[in-house]
């Protein structure tokens, strides 16, 4: 009789590890990190489409986890978050979860205040474009889990291409160039209606550098930093050479030779949704805002152009962490685990014109996308994709070299006059040198 009930009770235990197999996540879990009392979740970040896309899939993930009651997501703007991350994590007043874009969450990965990845959080990532490891790694662990990936593209007015007699979208910079003068419209005053390329010249530092970064410096072959050749794990800048002053003088020559931007004209993708704009160079997520905000706009995308000494973009992503003093870990890890799924990458893909970054999907997951935003996610052949290293000086440098652009790119003097774009080159890479001195990161 004894000899029964054991092997109906192995019975019974096999078949409801069999019916429960499609819940493996709640069902593996070891008992003892299940709460018995109800659960809030805490989640910050500083993209405001993010909030949308936690708030829907969270849903399903209480079918997995009925104990967490309530997603609180607390979003902030980037300038607020930025400087919030300095005061709370040092204090450990934090939520369960952090979604931090991969530079911002340097110095606080190699202070310590965030748990490093779990071995199954790694497997994730291991599944991922190889790039993003670049952004993750410290101390030879990884931290944090891409949650929301972009590349660089650029948009294009399709009928605004077409009255300029272009048939093709620009596949090299001559290219580009020529097309985006046939593409702009002035006033009878000489300023600018329509620009012919809406160049990021301002706002947040950090982006105003990573478009310089991949629109000027991987185009021509160099990057911000290099690491020393006799010192590993030390740096200096990148760009004091000829690939930065040709990254530099693009720049300088488009405003002031070419004259397809201004200051004072219309940017970005509001001026491509209101049709000021033939070009606009932006993420696949801004399409969102194009359908919205511009719905009447004959619009397709492509992958940036191959530049004069190469082709390359980058990918950046905002990362998931769970910082080192969160109270809800276990949630935290599975929630993580959830959100940056094959299945929820491609919702942000039809969702939110994201991207998914596992290499077996391609950057669509597998989804089918509008046929406008294919070439969002193109990746051609020969062309590289960069990350951003993990460093602590990394950050400070974007934003110093963004605060520096505008008002170099407001100098009309540089126009045709060398000497002196070679010397602004000079200052910024002083300031990138400085910035690795002051983290103890420099070397020749």
């Amino acid at each position: 009789m004894k000899k029964f009930f054991l092997v109906l009770l192995v019975a019974m235990t096999a078949f409801f590890a069999f019916a429960n197999g499609g819940n493996e996540a709640a069902t593996t879990a070891p008992k003892a990190e299940r709460s018995n009392s109800p659960v809030t979740l805490t989640l910050w970040n500083s993209s405001q489409t993010m909030v949308d896309f936690y708030e829907a899939i969270f849903p399903e993930f209480q079918k997995l986890y009925p104990e967490v009651e309530k997603l609180d997501i607390l979003y902030m703007p980037i300038a607020d978050f930025v400087k919030k991350l300095a005061v709370v994590l040092p204090a450990g007043d934090v939520p369960d979860i952090m979604e931090i874009e991969d530079s911002w969450a340097t110095q606080y990965v190699t202070a310590g205040y965030f748990d490093p990845n779990t071995d199954e959080l790694n497997a994730i990532v291991d599944q991922m474009q190889p790039a993003f490891k670049g952004c993750l790694t410290y101390n030879g662990q990884m931290w944090g889990v891409p949650s929301a990936p972009f590349n660089e593209i650029m948009f294009y007015n399709l009928d605004m291409m077409a009255e300029a007699g272009i048939d093709h979208l620009p596949e090299t910079y001559e290219e580009l160039i020529e097309d985006a003068i046939k593409m702009t419209k002035k006033n009878a005053d000489g300023s600018i209606d329509v620009s012919g390329f809406s160049m990021r010249l301002g706002g947040n530092p950090s982006g105003t550098t990573q478009k310089f970064w991949v629109l000027g410096l991987l185009a021509n072959g160099v990057d911000i930093y290099e690491e020393s050749k006799t010192q590993p794990g030390k740096y200096h800048c990148g760009f004091d050479n000829e690939g930065g002053f040709n990254a530099l003088k693009l720049y300088i020559d488009m405003l002031y030779k070419y004259q397809v931007d201004d200051s004072a004209s219309l940017k970005d993708t509001a001026a491509f949704s209101a049709g000021k704009t033939a070009i606009n160079m932006r993420e696949p997520s801004s399409s969102v805002s194009i359908q919205k905000n511009g719905p009447d706009i004959n619009w397709t995308t492509g992958p940036m152009p191959k530049g004069p000494a190469a082709h390359q973009t980058f990918l950046i992503t905002l990362n998931l962490y769970i910082p080192r003093d969160g109270q809800n870990k276990f949630y935290a890890r599975e929630f993580v685990k959830f959100a940056t799924s094959r299945e929820n990458f491609e919702k942000q893909v039809r969702e939110r014109g994201g991207m998914s970054p596992y290499v077996d999907c391609g950057l669509t997951g597998g989804v089918e996308v509008d046929p406008r935003m294919v070439g969002a996610y193109t990746i051609p052949e020969g062309m590289t994709l960069k990350s951003v290293p993990v460093q602590n000086a990394y950050d400070q440098v974007q934003i110093r070299i963004g605060e520096m652009l505008p008002e170099i790119f407001a100098d009309k003097s540089l126009a045709g006059n060398d000497e002196a774009i070679w010397a602004k080159l000079h200052e910024m890479a002083k300031v990138v040198n400085d910035a690795y001195k002051e983290y103890d990161e420099y070397a020749e």
